[in-house]
């Protein structure tokens, strides 16, 4: 064929999309693409049918782009990059999977792996004084590489100022070179720094992008490996942890979305799962769009991975919101059948099909996948992103349903999404007809979310709020929090395993520790001396020295703590583990010095203000209270219809409230095991609770993002503090003054001024 005057036939063209020539054939037809704009429009009208790209991508604005366009670089560049040497002939789309770049679980995740010892292009590193670490890069120790790709390098390492295990992801050291590339690495790494979720890596700094400089993100460590793990022996996830882990990361998601971040890549090797708690967390956010910088400047590159594509994506356009969603369900497909829904011998043949092909309905190749499941995914499909979910947080809350569906969920399960992206569920909802289930799954999740207590904060700002201090961007949920003695310092219980010290006045973070492996779920402040205590999902209590912060002594339980508590003297201190037991310990001797086990879960624990008693509760729907020395039991105090989040007693007095699932709120006579209050007004699950310090009002915070004061001698709320975006799962009052803290899954700490109320 002459390459000047002469054209490629449809057959060839069709050979070229599916991979099906040889490699010096190939490049001379890709030098031709390059220059004839007859076989580009012809190319494209093969790879798109015979329908206007139009009407099926709304970001398109041409038919058949033109030669200046970076489609076709982009063609030729991914289609030599991933040619693969299967047999092409295959046409079985679950047989002939797209050989892209070869991926390491853990390349982009930050994940723990005894994989990976190679230390080749390392020399930005300095030498570490400790032979145990390969190198040193600022204060950072680098105990091995955990994986590469395309964009960088990352490193397991030991931050020496925060004491702690972190990942480090290196832009890659040939681009360190690109201004352009180096700058937006680092300007993406700070906004994706702004995302707080359970669902997203924590990004806990970003390296200045200094001339000379290396560029560099520090991430949290998982322990864990990476959902494209999971998918590598290409069968289908239980239907149950498919919708899980749908739901899960469509969470994330929103979060993202809520500040106006698309993430553009999302893939099974970017969704990590935590080993011990099989949390899903998402990682690389805003990455893809620094990529466009390195790979388009280099190679016309379109970013993505191709497999997971949306259409608008594949013909290099704008990607939004929608167009994750896109990805969410070509990632969801994979789950729930065992293989992409787009897969081809070639990228470009990926491409073709992205364009083209609608996939089987998932429930029609694994019959295990229900039909609202299976729907649901085909919707996220749509190659029209008009026609799909309106937002992630949307998706989040039908998943929900859908989980609901493999057995009860608690409120822990269902994640937080964005209140920005709640906001925005009013819209419209047309969907075509093949997809009306989606409309009758939010019905479906809205009933799920009112008959478990379950909810998504909609309403505005507004109401009887009371002035309050923002402690901002802690790298997470914060599942407690306590007002040090002095008033002046707020301690913080971190998702992310760090314990955060903030000083009230100046809005001031001073001080942030890793403290435990997984989430930290309590910690507490000594009454009397410069000591606190945390504990975590990782077995461990530990005592600090709040001068030092280094620490003092630890003790293991069972299994997680949930709940722990100083005894009024500070000489003991009790805990309650997921298994059931509750531990007393001395802090002097060190010793555990009782013990006992129930058969539920431990949730909360508490002394008395005399210190003669401990009460415990949890997934009993029981409050059990005990002889705090011998642990006998006194009282099973009944009523609950679910599990009891949290407890507190009076600070005088003999009262004990309880609060839980399904709005309870209870206050007990511990004196005669009567229960004198059954307080009626929360509108969701009841996380916190706290006596104020004259025992005449109580003080409770809820799943609806809200805390509510009430006057115990009337049984009435008296103020209700609004503001924060999701779930307030712990309150403390200062000691000092008419002050609450209050600690959400919105990763903030509110302080409230309480002086105004009677």
């Amino acid at each position: 064929m002459n390459a000047i005057s002469d054209h490629l036939t449809d057959s060839q063209l069709r050979d070229l999309i599916n991979g099906n020539v040889d490699e010096r054939l190939a490049v001379e037809w890709e030098k031709h693409l390059e220059d004839c704009e007859k076989c580009q429009a012809a190319l494209q009208a093969l790879a798109t049918g015979a329908i206007a790209i139009d009407s099926l991508v709304a970001d398109a604005k041409l038919l058949h782009p033109g030669s200046e366009s970076a489609y076709w670089p982009a063609v030729k560049a991914v289609n030599k990059e991933f040619r693969t040497s299967l047999n092409s002939n295959s046409t079985n789309q679950q047989n002939t999977p797209i050989e892209t770049e070869p991926s390491v679980a853990d390349t982009h995740s930050g994940i723990k792996s005894p994989r990976h010892s190679n230390t080749g292009d390392l020399d930005f590193l300095s030498p570490s004084e400790d032979p145990a670490y390969i190198g040193r890069l600022h204060h950072f120790q680098i105990a091995r590489v955990i994986g590469r790709g395309g964009m960088g390098i990352v490193l397991e390492a030991f931050d020496s100022h925060l004491q702690r295990p972190v990942a480090i992801k290196v832009l890659n050291p040939q681009f360190q070179s690109n201004d352009t590339a180096r700058q937006r690495f680092c300007r993406e790494g700070r906004a994706a720094a702004a995302i707080s979720h359970e669902h997203v890596v924590p990004m806990y700094q970003v390296a200045k992008a200094d001339e000379g400089d290396v560029a560099y993100l520090v991430m949290q460590l998982i322990e864990g490996d990476t959902l494209e793990s999971r998918l590598s022996s290409a069968q289908p996830l239980p239907p149950g942890d498919v919708a899980r882990i749908g739901m899960q990361i469509s969470a994330g998601l929103s979060a993202a979305h809520g500040r106006g971040m698309v993430h553009r890549d999302i893939k099974p090797a970017n969704v990590m799962i935590e080993a011990e708690t099989n949390r899903v967390k998402l990682t690389d956010f805003g990455l893809a769009r620094a990529s466009d910088d390195v790979k388009l400047t280099k190679t016309g590159m379109v970013t993505g991975t191709p497999l997971y594509m949306s259409p608008e994506q594949s013909l290099g356009e704008t990607a939004d919101e929608r167009s994750d969603l896109f990805s969410v369900g070509a990632v969801m497909y994979e789950m729930a059948t065992g293989f992409a829904p787009f897969q081809a011998p070639s990228a470009l043949g990926v491409m073709q099909n992205i364009m083209k092909v609608t996939p089987t309905a998932p429930h029609k190749v694994n019959p295990l996948i229900t039909r609202p499941l299976s729907d649901l995914i085909m919707s996220l499909l749509a190659k029209n992103p008009s026609d799909r979910p309106e937002s992630a947080s949307a998706v989040a809350s039908a998943l929900a349903s859908v989980v609901n569906e493999f057995g009860p969920i608690s409120p822990l399960q269902v994640p937080a999404v964005a209140v920005n992206e709640v906001k925005r569920l009013s819209g419209n909802y047309k969907r075509a007809q093949r997809r009306w289930t989606l409309a009758a799954w939010s019905v479906a999740a809205a009933a799920l979310l009112i008959a478990t207590g379950i909810y998504i904060v909609t309403r505005p700002d507004t109401g009887d709020n009371l002035p309050s201090v923002i402690l901002p961007d802690n790298p997470g949920t914060v599942w407690s929090v306590d007002f040090a003695p002095d008033g002046k310092h707020v301690a913080a219980a971190i998702e992310d395993g760090s314990v955060r010290i903030w000083e009230v006045g100046s809005q001031e973070l001073l001080k942030s520790f890793g403290a435990h492996r997984g989430i930290v779920w309590m910690v507490e402040y000594h009454p009397s001396r410069p000591l606190m205590v945390s504990s975590g999902d990782d077995a461990e209590i530990k005592l600090w020295n709040t001068e030092s912060y280094e620490l003092v002594r630890s003790w293991e339980a069972d299994s997680a703590v949930r709940g722990i508590a100083f005894s009024p003297d500070g000489q003991k201190l009790v805990a309650g583990d997921r298994e059931g037991t509750l531990h007393i310990y001395d802090i002097d001797s060190n010793q555990e010095v009782a013990r006992k086990t129930h058969a539920g879960s431990i949730l909360a624990v508490d002394y008395s203000a005399d210190g003669k008693l401990v009460a415990s509760a949890g997934s009993e729907k029981t409050v059990f209270v005990f002889d705090s020395e011998s642990l006998e039991q006194r009282q099973a105090l009944t009523g609950h219809d679910g599990p009891i989040y949290n407890l507190r007693f009076a600070p005088k007095g003999n009262q004990l409230a309880s609060v839980g699932w399904n709005k309870n709120v209870r206050v007990w006579n511990t004196d005669t095991a009567n229960e004198e209050f059954n307080l009626v007004g929360s509108e969701g699950d009841v996380w916190g609770v706290e006596f104020c310090a004259d025992a005449t009002h109580l003080v409770t915070s809820d799943q609806e993002g809200t805390a509510r004061a009430w006057n115990l001698s009337t049984g009435q709320v008296v103020t209700t503090l609004r503001g924060h975006s999701a779930a307030v799962h712990n309150i403390s009052l200062d000691p000092t003054a008419r002050r609450v803290a209050t600690s959400s899954r919105d990763g903030t700490i509110r302080v409230w001024d309480m002086s105004s109320v009677k």
